[in-house]
């Protein structure tokens, strides 16, 4: 009787022991394949909101804080008074943005289209050093990567390993070191050293940037689908300028040869985006298209590969596409 009571509590410290070491297997096992999963946001700022509205909330945030640092001080958009005050009232704006971009970086990305209609309307930041609402946007999230890596480096919530970023930029790693680097070169022999920058970092430097940093941070499928939300909305926003700028300011349209009254309201006066624009199109496309196309067999496809109506057309095609998966959450 007496050997039964001491047996049993070696018993159960065994059981106990080996439920123990069973946890802490499963613990290991999920540790080692968190890098194949999405990261998760396990801090947020408001917990009385539910995800959706609080998402929402965030996302309002990002657009009126660069919004608002974009408007106030910037001459360049009208005569207005909000528009001559002293650009210094303007940077809590920016800080704002800046702290709600290290906050959701991954939705500071994806709404960076939105940005894309008013690039032809810049800001002064210092000196005669004039920059758009996109580059400042997107020089944020720059940094504000940079800093989260550096700080938390292998921590990182959006850490991607160099094989992993090449297994997601499949076969055009080589062609976008090649494009970047006889960029660079022509750079050197260019007439206008200072055109040609300007034309290497909107035109070359920053688009590959951006696709980087989106191959980084947009992992899920509710980042896919608020990418193309903004780049439809961004369409949206130019055809709407253009028949603004049509119907209620056609009086001071210019008079162009041939009596052709035409708008130039942001890309708004052509059939379609120009070659550099489509591009940019396309690569955002791919970019959906390439978060998926393991889970939902999307085809890729080779952007700049292809003539430019063909390349517009299947871009439009992938958006559509893509954003039936994201939005049905199904196979295509």
């Amino acid at each position: 009787m007496d050997n039964q009571n001491l047996l049993q509590p070696l018993a159960d410290v065994a059981t106990q022991n080996e439920e123990k070491s069973e946890d802490a297997e499963d613990t290991h096992e999920s540790d080692s394949h968190a890098s194949a999963s999405p990261p998760m946001a396990n801090v947020r700022l408001l917990k009385g909101l539910t995800p959706f509205w609080h998402d929402r909330l965030i996302e309002a945030g990002l657009i009126l804080s660069i919004t608002l640092y974009y408007v106030v001080g910037n001459a360049n958009l009208g005569t207005g008074r909000l528009f001559h005050l002293n650009p210094l009232i303007s940077l809590p704006f920016l800080l704002v943005f800046a702290l709600l971009c290290w906050y959701r970086l991954s939705f500071a990305v994806a709404l960076l289209p939105l940005a894309l209609p008013f690039y032809l309307q810049q800001k002064t930041v210092v000196s005669h050093y004039s920059f758009s609402i996109a580059e400042i946007a997107f020089m944020t999230c720059v940094v504000v990567a940079l800093v989260q890596f550096l700080l938390q480096q292998d921590k990182w919530r959006y850490c991607l390993s160099w094989r992993e970023l090449r297994d997601r930029l499949g076969p055009f790693v080589i062609p976008i070191m090649v494009f970047l680097v006889v960029a660079g070169i022509s750079v050197l022999i260019a007439y206008s050293h200072r055109i040609a920058l300007r034309a290497f970092r909107e035109e070359v430097s920053e688009p590959i940037l951006y696709l980087v940093l989106a191959m980084f941070c947009l992992r899920t499928r509710q980042d896919v689908a608020r990418l193309l939300l903004a780049l439809l909305a961004a369409g949206l926003i130019v055809a709407l300028l253009g028949m603004a700028q049509y119907f209620l300011f056609r009086d001071q349209l210019v008079l162009e040869p041939g009596g052709i009254r035409r708008v130039h309201a942001m890309l708004a006066n052509r059939a379609g985006f120009d070659t550099g624009q489509n591009a940019k199109g396309v690569w955002c496309s791919w970019i959906v298209v390439d978060t998926y196309q393991r889970n939902c067999d999307l085809p890729a496809f080779t952007p700049g590969a292809l003539p430019e109506p063909i390349a517009g057309g299947l871009g439009c095609y992938c958006h559509c596409r893509a954003f039936r998966v994201c939005a049905l959450d199904q196979k295509p």
